[in-house]
C-alpha cells in the first residue's frame, strides 16, 4: 500500500487520507486515529488496555463504522490476551468475558462481533492445541494482523468493483460516513469515490450532514476534501431539493449490517433518502461495504437498533443557550437548555418530553437498486441465496495469492 509515516499515522500519498488502526509493534499498543477530534485536527490516540479501548475507542466513537470497528475490535482482543496471559489456565475463561465485554460496545455493527469472534476462535484453538498462554497470544495477534491485512487488500476489490458504477458527470448523494474512516482504508462508498476521481473520473458529491452527531458534515466532507473531491453540503432536509438543484443520479452509502433477506442497517436517515429516490426513475440507490458486514442468520427487521445518548440531540441547543448567555442576548436568569432536563421522560406524557435517538433504520431490500462489496456486487434478492461456504469461498479466492490463510481462521463461525 503506498502510504508514508506522519505524526504517529500512516497517511496515503495520493489521497492524504489516514489508516484508521493500526498495531504499533514498538510500543505494543493500539493505535486510532481519533475521529472525535476531526475535521479540526489530526491526530492520533493509543492505549494498552482492551477495556479503555472498547470504551473510550469504540463506545465514544473515536473509530466508527462498521469494517474499523470490526479492526479495532480484534486489537482490543489481543490487548485482552496480553494482559491476561499471567492468569495462565484460567486464560480463555478470562477472555471470553473480555469478549463480552467488547462486544457490548456497540450493538448494530455485524464485523465487531465477527472479528472477535474470529480472534477467540483462534485463542480457544491455540489453548486446546498446546495449553501455552504464549501460544494463545500469539494467535489472537496472527488473526487480528490478518483481519487488518485482510481488510486493506479487499478494500482495494470493493474501489474496483465500484468503479465499474461510476462515470464522468455523475453527482452522488452520500449519508453519514461510509467511506475509508470506516473502514481501515479505502472502504465503503467513499472509498471507491475518492480513487475514481484521484484517477480522473469527473464527479461531484452532495454529502448530507447527517444530524445528531453529523459525520457527514464532519467526517465525509473531511476525507473527501484531502483526496480533492467537489463537495456539496446540505442538511438532513434537503434531499428532494439537492436531487432537483444538483441533477442527483446516484445514491451509494456504507453500510453496518447486510440482512439476510437483503435489508440492511445502516445510519438513521438512510432509508429515508431510499423512499425518495423510488420517485425519481434515473436516480440509483446503492450500497457498498465489505462482505464482513454480511449477517446470513438475521433478517433487516430483526436486527437490533442501537439507542445512543440524548445528549447527542440537545448538545447544540445548551451550547446555543450559552453563546446567546455570553453575548448578552439572553439575560442570566434564562434557561441554560432546551428541552430542560427536569422536563425530559422516557415515555409521553402531558407537559412533558421525549428525545428518541435510534443511530440506525432499515433499509428493505426492495428500495435498493445493488449491493457493492468486496467480493461482487449482488441484488437483495441475490444475498437470499449465499451460505457462509459461497462467502467464504469467494473471500479466499480474492485474498488466496496475496496472503497465506493462518490454519485457525475460519471466515464464519
Amino acid at each position: 500500500m503506498n502510504f508514508v509515516f506522519e505524526d504517529e499515522l500512516y497517511v496515503h500519498k495520493d489521497t492524504k487520507i489516514p489508516l484508521t488502526v493500526y498495531w504499533n509493534e514498538e510500543k505494543d499498543e493500539m493505535v486510532l486515529l481519533d475521529q472525535l477530534k476531526l475535521p479540526y485536527e489530526m491526530t492520533h490516540w493509543s492505549t494498552t488496555d482492551y477495556k479503555v479501548g472498547a470504551i473510550q475507542g469504540i463506545k465514544e466513537m473515536r473509530i466508527r463504522g462498521s469494517q474499523a470497528l470490526g479492526v479495532c475490535a480484534a486489537y482490543c482482543m489481543v490487548l485482552a490476551a496480553k494482559q491476561l496471559q499471567s492468569t495462565g489456565r484460567e486464560m480463555i475463561k478470562n477472555m471470553e468475558e473480555a469478549a463480552k465485554f467488547v462486544k457490548s460496545s456497540r450493538p448494530t455493527a455485524a464485523p465487531l462481533f465477527w472479528a472477535v469472534d474470529l480472534t477467540m476462535h483462534a485463542a480457544i484453538k491455540a489453548f486446546d492445541m498446546s495449553a501455552d498462554v504464549h501460544s494463545v497470544v500469539n494467535a489472537v495477534k496472527e488473526t487480528a494482523d490478518y483481519i487488518l491485512a485482510s481488510d486493506l487488500i479487499l478494500g482495494n476489490y470493493l474501489r474496483e468493483e465500484g468503479m465499474k458504477y461510476l462515470e464522468d458527470g455523475d453527482v452522488i448523494m452520500t449519508h453519514c460516513n461510509g467511506g475509508s474512516l470506516s473502514s481501515t482504508y479505502g472502504g465503503h462508498a467513499l472509498g471507491m469515490l475518492e480513487e475514481a476521481y484521484t484517477k480522473g473520473v469527473d464527479l461531484t458529491v452532495v454529502a448530507k450532514e447527517t444530524r445528531p452527531r453529523s459525520q457527514g458534515y464532519l467526517l465525509t466532507t473531511w476525507e473527501l476534501n484531502k483526496a480533492g473531491v467537489p463537495v456539496v453540503i446540505v442538511t438532513d432536509n434537503m434531499i428532494s431539493q439537492a436531487f432537483k438543484r444538483f441533477k442527483v443520479n446516484k445514491i451509494i452509502l456504507g453500510v453496518d449490517r447486510i440482512g439476510s433477506d437483503g435489508g440492511i442497517a445502516n445510519k438513521i436517515g438512510s432509508s429515508d433518502i431510499a423512499r425518495i429516490a423510488r420517485f425519481y426513475d434515473d436516480v440509483h440507490f446503492y450500497y457498498a461495504t465489505s462482505y464482513s458486514t454480511m449477517d446470513l442468520e438475521t433478517p433487516g427487521s430483526a436486527i437490533p437498533i442501537e439507542e445512543r445518548s440524548i445528549d447527542e440531540m440537545s448538545r447544540p441547543y445548551k451550547l446555543d443557550a450559552q453563546d446567546k448567555k455570553s453575548k448578552g442576548i439572553l439575560s442570566e436568569t434564562a434557561l441554560n437548555e432546551w428541552p430542560p432536563n427536569e422536563a425530559i421522560v422516557s415515555t409521553p406524557e402531558k407537559g412533558k418530553f421525549v428525545l428518541y435517538n435510534p443511530a440506525f433504520d432499515i433499509t428493505p431490500g426492495n428500495l435498493i437498486d445493488l449491493i457493492i462489496t468486496d467480493i461482487g456486487a449482488f441484488s437483495p434478492e441475490q444475498i437470499r441465496t449465499l451460505t457462509p461456504a459461497i462467502v467464504e469461498n469467494k473471500v479466499k479466492r480474492r485474498l488466496e495469492t496475496e496472503l497465506t490463510l493462518p490454519e485457525h481462521i475460519r471466515f464464519y463461525l
